[in-house]
């Protein structure tokens, strides 16, 4: 049954891990991480570690990272963090690449000693007479991907670092192994990605020195001029066009919150139906739909991960409805500077709170002092200032 549309299918993706059509921010870095997979000149980019806070477009940049490696030839070892990382990723992702391999490559490998393939070169088993070790895995397919022309590399990306104690011994060894196999020369460039605080406390395990040299990216806002970009040009790609009174409304209501620019970009997308053009009342009509989502599936949540005390905190900021001072935040809390100092930094390592002037701290994750504002009615110099102070998100 063929069902018949008057309208086109939305160009936005606020879904999970869900690659945006157009990605904000990061041009330079993106550019830089793509180009080895043409090139194999590393760099710093041989390990990368991504952090932010949900929705903010860490695993939307690992779908950019695979699909470009992928383009250029490479294998992909996609997985996140969670119990059985290492099972995994040698009995069922690295089998399921052996597959995806010609003929001649496969023969290649089984000449290595490493994997068994039956006649019809199909993957049976691994031999057993040597203990299977990730590095050795990693280096057998580098060196058969180096013969390939272009030659090629394999891509591994980790998302949803945990700092759980369990989690971060098994995410230890599985660095370990990956640190191994790039001191034997492997062509493999590992991503991981989490929110600051857990990478942190992966980079400091035992095993993981290697992880210290990394190269840092960290996801935070997008900048006015950026978040205008993605919504038009996603628009534009889309097949229509947007007034301007509507896309001045729609990068108010985001915040530059990458979740919520596809969100609210989305609501409006469907709001305009057959429509050739997104204009104010379909703005309009997104902003509550796009608030309120993001409320109940990120904001809410980010709230429930704090500490008492760290809600103590966000809760004497949210008295003020723009930046708050630190000594009034101390007066509110009934405690020392230093105490309120140890609170800050740890928040502001979460990516929840940043720093916004001498002295002052703002929200990072836009309405999180709305709603905490909600719940409780319900029960200096300018250097480093937030250039979103310029754009007021709109009242609800």
């Amino acid at each position: 049954m063929t069902v018949e549309r008057d309208y086109e299918p939305s160009p936005f993706s606020p879904g999970y891990g869900r690659r945006p059509l157009v990605f904000g921010g990061h041009e330079t870095d993106l550019a830089e991480l793509t180009d080895v997979f043409e090139t194999l000149d590393f760099g710093e980019s041989q390990s990368v570690l991504v952090s932010g806070l949900r929705g903010s477009g860490k695993t939307s940049l690992l779908s950019v990272l695979q699909d470009a490696a992928r383009n250029r030839g490479w294998l992909v070892i996609s997985d996140d963090a969670s119990a059985g990382l290492m099972d995994r990723v040698m009995e069922t992702a690295i089998p399921s690449l052996l597959q995806q391999l010609d003929q001649g490559t496969r023969a290649r490998l089984t000449g290595l000693g490493i994997w068994q393939l039956n006649a019809q070169w199909e993957y049976v088993d691994r031999h057993r007479e040597v203990r299977p070790l990730l590095r050795r895995d990693l280096v057998a397919l580098s060196d058969v991907l180096a013969e390939h022309h272009p030659p090629a590399g394999v891509l591994i990306t980790i998302d949803e670092v945990s700092s759980g104690k369990v989690r971060l011994r098994e995410l230890s060894r599985f660095a370990l192994e990956i640190s191994h196999a790039i001191a034997e020369g492997a062509n493999v460039m590992v991503v991981f990605a989490g929110i600051r605080l857990d990478l942190e406390a992966l980079v400091e395990q035992e095993h993981t020195t290697f992880l210290r040299r990394s190269r840092e990216l960290d996801f935070r806002r997008l900048s006015p001029p950026e978040t205008r970009h993605v919504l038009a040009e996603t628009i534009r790609i889309g097949g229509k066009r947007v007034d301007d009174d509507a896309l001045a409304l729609l990068v108010s209501i985001s915040q530059g919150y990458p979740y919520l620019v596809q969100l609210a970009g989305d609501f409006a997308w469907r709001s305009s139906g057959s429509g050739p053009s997104i204009t104010l009342a379909d703005a309009r009509a997104a902003q509550s739909r796009a608030i309120t989502a993001v409320e109940r599936r990120v904001i809410s949540r980010v709230y429930q991960d704090l500490s008492e005390k760290d809600r103590e905190f966000v809760a004497a900021m949210a008295l003020d409805e723009s930046r708050t001072k630190i000594a009034d935040i101390v007066e509110r809390m009934g405690v020392s500077d230093q105490y309120v100092q140890v609170y800050k930094k740890r928040l502001i390592e979460s990516g929840y709170v940043q720093s916004d002037g001498r002295g002052y701290v703002t929200f990072s994750l836009p309405y999180l002092g709305d709603y905490i504002r909600s719940m409780n009615s319900e029960s200096g110099p300018d250097a480093g200032r937030d250039d979103w102070q310029q754009y007021p998100p709109p009242k609800s």
